[in-house]
């Protein structure tokens, strides 16, 4: 399995270790809210809208969607398409 970096040290790393596969990790995805603000076409201006209601600090990472995503207060799939944004436009070199 290979999580974001962003989960080290939480509850979805510890559920992943219980797992009966080994556990790596990748670079890790970050977007900025000035990036997610340019870009309103790609999914729509919605998706931006929700991602700027849920940043931390200017950043999105899939662990703050993750967690905005288990209050359970928007649809899921809005969150999947926020996720194309730190996916298609996130940096992972930060």
């Amino acid at each position: 399995m290979v999580l974001d970096p962003s989960h080290r040290g939480t509850p979805i790393e510890q559920a992943a270790r219980r797992l009966p596969c080994p556990i790596e990790w990748h670079a890790g995805f970050r977007l900025t809210t000035d990036d997610l603000r340019r870009h309103p076409d790609y999914r729509g201006r919605q998706y931006v809208d929700l991602g700027l209601s849920i940043e931390v600090d200017g950043w999105l990472t899939p662990s703050i969607l993750g967690d905005a995503a288990a209050l359970g207060q928007h649809d899921p799939q809005a969150f999947k398409r926020v996720w194309h944004y730190l996916a298609r436009f996130g940096d992972e070199s930060r």
